[in-house]
């Protein structure tokens, strides 16, 4: 591990804390790691931040490796927050304005896209812009640097698309056709704009490019004189070829980008109104039914899904509280249940432990050791959790613990009084 020093210009924070940055990638779990580590070296609370970029699949491995990550920290004393921002620099920087850090533990992300290379790593982003920031840089070799692009980035565009680039393009030569009849038609050829820009916009760049090909060749054919002759060569074609390419690529590009950005934060606006009103609600419940049956009814109402809370009790795992009804568990749910109590580890449908269970049991562990059992199904018994929401589920998890964590601390200072 190599760390850069940034000096600090500003007086030192009273009670410093150290943060692990979660980009989704294979080392996610080795910055978890040593985050844990370097806390305990310098006796620093610390927490795990999962920044969502418009670029991050939630739904491949990058989903799979943060919420692996966040339930690490979860489970050994660390606090987890999820942002959602343009960029890693911007999340980190808007996080650390409400919950300041000293120390900042990340990995080296190497650029494996031209656009990547032209721009600050998020490294160099966060030295420039926040001086009294103490960064802690993980060497990560290639192979588990950032993760894999989306699916849907690269999937195939659907021929409606270019069917609809090729009807824009006819409706425009025929209103130009019409036009032709009072105005040259050297005037006319900013009408193709129109067809090209839309098509960009709403359907992306390789639709947007084979309009702006079929404008250049409509306009060549019924337009430029002589009309009903091909001219490749003539400079006014070259001219429009370029500024319609031109225009469909940065169009699409721009439009691409506030699409990601607008739907990232409507989706991650309602999580984080929905995990606020969640942490509201176990802040003022006071015992553990309270606690179990605020925990049930939010995973329910939230993802959709059969959820119950389970608490041991002399010796005995029983339900605290669950949604929308109490579950009967079958055997093989019982063991799962078993396993994943005794082991503090994930199992039951899904996981590598027990998977022929329709249940799938998270637990609630927290520094002060094992807690509760989440147990989370649904009705079809397909797999609980989809890819998409495990990061979600996995900080759900973690305020779940905290709040247990807390129920434990006062049954105990009860005791100590009595």
């Amino acid at each position: 591990m190599t760390e850069s020093p940034i000096p600090s210009s500003s007086e030192a924070k009273s009670q410093p804390t150290l943060a692990a940055l979660i980009s989704g990638s294979e080392a996610s779990g080795d910055v978890v790691r040593t985050a844990e580590t370097l806390a305990r070296a310098l006796g620093l609370a610390w927490e795990a931040i999962f920044v969502e970029t418009p670029e991050t699949d939630l739904g491949g491995s990058a989903g799979s490796h943060a919420s692996d990550a966040l339930d690490y920290a979860a489970r050994h004393g660390g606090t987890v927050a999820t942002v959602a921002a343009a960029t890693i620099a911007d999340g980190i920087c808007e996080h650390l304005q409400t919950s300041p850090a000293a120390h900042l533990v990340m990995e080296t992300q190497p650029a494996r896209r031209w656009r990547d290379r032209l721009r600050k790593s998020a490294a160099e982003e966060l030295s420039a812009r926040n001086s009294d920031l103490l960064l802690h840089i993980i060497p990560v070799a290639p192979n588990k640097g950032r993760p894999a692009p989306s699916a849907g980035m690269s999937a195939g565009t659907p021929a409606t698309h270019y069917a609809i680039a090729a009807a824009s393009t006819g409706a425009i030569l025929l209103i130009a056709k019409l036009l032709h009849l009072f105005i040259p038609a050297r005037s006319l050829d900013l009408l193709f704009l129109l067809p090209v820009i839309g098509i960009a916009a709403r359907f992306g760049l390789r639709p947007a490019l084979v309009g702006a090909v079929l404008s250049v060749l409509a306009y060549n054919f019924f337009l430029l004189a002589p009309t009903f002759r091909f001219d490749p060569a003539a400079p006014q074609n070259l001219v429009m070829a370029v500024v319609l390419f031109g225009v469909a690529t940065y169009v699409s590009i721009v439009t691409g980008q506030v699409r990601g950005r607008l739907t990232l934060s409507d989706r991650s606006a309602r999580e984080n109104a929905s995990l606020a009103a969640l942490a509201q609600r176990l802040t003022r419940d006071g015992d553990w039914e309270s606690t179990a049956a605020t925990l049930s009814e939010h995973v329910h109402g939230l993802l959709d899904l059969n959820a119950a809370v389970f608490r041991e009790r002399n010796g005995t795992l029983v339900i605290s509280g669950a949604a929308p009804g109490e579950p009967v568990l079958g055997p093989v749910d019982r063991a799962a249940l078993e396993w994943c109590h005794g082991h503090a580890e994930e199992a039951g449908a899904g996981t590598t432990r027990i998977s022929s269970s329709d249940w799938q049991f998270h637990p609630l562990s927290t520094s002060l050791g094992q807690l509760a059992v989440l147990g989370i199904a649904r009705d079809d018994g397909a797999e609980p959790i989809r890819p998409d929401q495990r990061v979600l589920l996995s900080t759900i998890i973690a305020q779940a613990s905290l709040a247990h964590e807390r129920l434990r601390l006062e049954d105990e200072m009860r005791s100590r009084r009595a």
